[in-house]
């Protein structure tokens, strides 16, 4: 390839085909050109068709009409556009353009040009030549759109695409600081744009956001001061202040001044307040009335997510699952409905609930979400890895959560997270540690009465999982046997049991199955009985499956091997490993006690080689080794007790 010419190259270049061109002209030219050879060859032959050499071509009266029309409909993002719409803005064909015109055009094939010299074009083109190109680009052409009526100060049109997907103002950088010599209600009006395009990326604090709030606080018109208090109580409710956002909300009655899309704006943040409040049936309430009305594209991620999250908490699985999984644009958003879906599949006792859980908790810290919130959903995930026998997994979640909770509430929360694990991991005075905190904070606080109420009666239940490991010696963790003996967590098991309400919500159902399983292991298997019938048929089937479990252990004590197996066989497909660890305790009592014995042994052998997490193993062997004596034949000889060398052997398959 040709090298680019050097200065004196240049120079020549231009003085061989223009010699009366005076210097100081030919130095511009060769300013203008760099050392592009293609762009001096054409500045040249620009130069040889003007008028008269002393104006520059950018104001030579032959070609400003061409150059104002390329400025026009070439903007830097986008500078390709249709010969026909240049034809239509200069009054004839391009055929017919002096050989200097053509050399200002790069022809790019199917009809389209664009301009050969940026360089040449003024900064700014007529209003009409925006306005040509305005009425030619169809809707689709967004950009186009957009540029053209700002260019040609159609701020009504400009208005209209913006109110439809406020998303569009990324594509005009600059716009709200340009736009404040507007006229007041034009302002304002772009205001309500730019608060809702700051509050789907969830920046309610990005100055334009904050300028703009102040703007429409203080419209003349109510309407618009309602609907700026809802987007202010917005922004406290995505940040988690859930009692600032409460008292920033305008009386319901005020929402009749707006239209729909702002409507459910208002509906969905009073239903967060009531949710955070612990008052279900309410939030679905709102939520339910914001679904009902006709609201804009861009806020359906919002109603999908809250759907899915009130009708999760009403125990309406399916509904909440196929409403979380619609949510997919705003990351915020995403990592919410992500990580709610993950904890739906917990309850539901799902392998799949591990991935959802982490792909959410990934988008909500990769999109800046609140400090407490993400300290919240790194317990939850310590839970799950909890359930999941990934004990040390789930003791550095709990760290960096207990390390990331700012809100005395949200700490209280993990503390009581946290000392179910150290139960787990057979730990009673570092879970004691953490419960006693946790529980004298939610005995005490005013703050979310409900949700305290829930809090506290779950790190009761929790004391007394830690009482049944200090006084029993059995850490919280499958499988569960009974006729064990810890006074201590009987007395607040019973006393819990009293104090739990009737609620048909899942959270109360499950505490009340938990509360009955485990005080079911230290009554007679007639009282066990009884307590744990009436929770058989609950509705959602993992604590269906827990609940048949619970009862099959009190029927093998009891007795009744026959009915006890046929519990478990009767058993959807499990998942959970708990769940598994369990039925495989009662399967091997029920059988050992029928004088199935090399059955039994071949479970026992089964559950050594398979994939249930390790501390399950161990606990299975612990909790047989209490009632069948007869396994210590099958084991090598061994200074320790039967319970330890049995959970040894099935933890340890090498």
């Amino acid at each position: 390839p040709l090298s680019p010419p050097s200065r004196e190259e240049a120079r020549r270049f231009v003085r061989e085909r223009l010699p009366h061109l005076p210097p100081e002209r030919l130095e511009a030219l060769v300013n203008q050109a760099g050392r592009n050879f293609g762009e001096l060859s054409r500045l040249v032959l620009l130069e040889a068709a003007k008028h008269d050499p002393r104006t520059p071509l950018q104001d030579d009266p032959a070609l400003k009409p061409l150059l104002l029309a390329l400025s026009a409909f070439s903007p830097e993002a986008d500078p390709t556009f249709p010969a026909e719409l240049l034809e239509g803005a200069l009054g004839k064909p391009l055929e017919r353009l002096s050989q200097a015109e053509r050399a200002l055009l790069d022809w790019v094939g199917e009809g389209l040009v664009r301009p050969a010299l940026r360089s040449l074009l003024p900064q700014e083109a007529p209003r009409e030549l925006h306005r040509l190109a305005l009425a030619y680009f169809p809707k689709e052409n967004l950009f186009r759109k957009l540029h053209h009526a700002y260019k040609a100060g159609e701020t009504r049109i400009l208005l209209d695409l913006l109110q439809e997907d406020p998303a569009r103002l990324a594509l005009l950088p600059g716009l709200w600081q340009e736009a404040q010599a507007w006229p007041r209600e034009d302002l304002e009006a772009l205001a309500a744009v730019v608060v809702r395009y700051r509050a789907v990326l969830g920046q309610y604090a990005h100055p334009e956001a904050e300028e703009a709030l102040r703007v429409l606080s203080e419209a003349q018109n109510p309407s618009l001061r309602t609907w700026a208090r809802i987007k202010a109580a917005e922004a406290k409710a995505d940040a988690a202040l859930y009692k600032e956002a409460e008292e920033l909300l305008p009386p319901k009655e005020d929402l009749k001044l707006l239209d729909d899309t702002a409507q459910a704006e208002g509906l969905l943040v009073m239903a967060a307040v009531e949710r955070w409040k612990g008052d279900y049936e309410k939030a679905a309430h709102f939520v339910e009335e914001a679904q009902g009305l006709p609201v804009a594209p861009f806020l359906q991620d919002r109603v999908y997510l809250w759907r899915g999250l009130v009708a999760k908490d009403l125990g309406r699985y399916p509904e909440a699952l196929e409403a979380l999984s619609r949510v997919g644009h705003d990351p915020l958003l995403l990592g919410r409905a992500r990580y709610q879906m993950g904890d739906l599949l917990m309850r539901l006792g799902s392998l799949e609930a591990k991935p959802r859980m982490e792909e959410g908790l990934k988008a909500l810290e990769e999109a800046g979400a609140p400090k407490d919130e993400v300290a919240r959903v790194r317990a939850r995930y310590a839970t799950l890895l909890r359930r999941l026998g990934l004990y040390e997994e789930a003791g550095r979640a709990i760290e960096k959560a207990l390390a990331e909770a700012e809100d005395p509430f949200t700490r209280a929360r993990v503390e009581s997270e946290a000392g179910i694990l150290e139960a787990a991991r057979g730990r009673p005075f570092a879970a004691l540690n953490l419960l006693v905190p946790a529980e004298a904070y939610f005995r005490s606080t005013e703050e979310r009465p409900k949700e305290a109420r829930y809090r506290h009666l779950r790190t009761l239940f929790r004391l007394g999982a830690t009482y049944l490991l200090l006084e029993a010696g059995q850490p919280y963790r499958a499988p569960f046997l009974g006729g064990l003996h810890a006074p201590t967590a009987q007395r607040l098991l019973e006393d819990l049991l009293e104090q739990i309400p009737w609620e048909a919500t899942d959270r109360y159902t499950a505490l009340r199955l938990d509360t009955a399983s485990l005080l079911a292991l230290l009554l007679s298997p007639a009282e066990g009985k009884a307590l744990l019938k009436p929770l058989l048929d609950v509705e959602n089937p993992y604590l269906r499956a827990q609940a048949r479990l619970s009862y099959a252990e009190t029927l093998v004590r009891e007795g009744n091997l026959g009915e006890a197996l046929a519990q478990v066989v009767a058993l959807p497909p499990l998942e959970d490993p708990g769940l598994l660890a369990q039925a495989r305790a009662v399967e091997v009592l029920a059988l050992l006690g029928l004088g199935e014995k090399e059955a039994a042994w071949q479970k026992l052998s089964e559950v050594r080689r398979s994939p249930l997490p390790e501390p399950f193993r161990f606990q299975l062997g612990r909790a047989l080794g209490r009632f069948c004596p007869e396994l210590q034949r099958r084991l090598p000889p061994t200074p320790l007790a039967l319970p330890e060398a049995l959970g040894f052997h099935l933890a340890n398959p090498d």
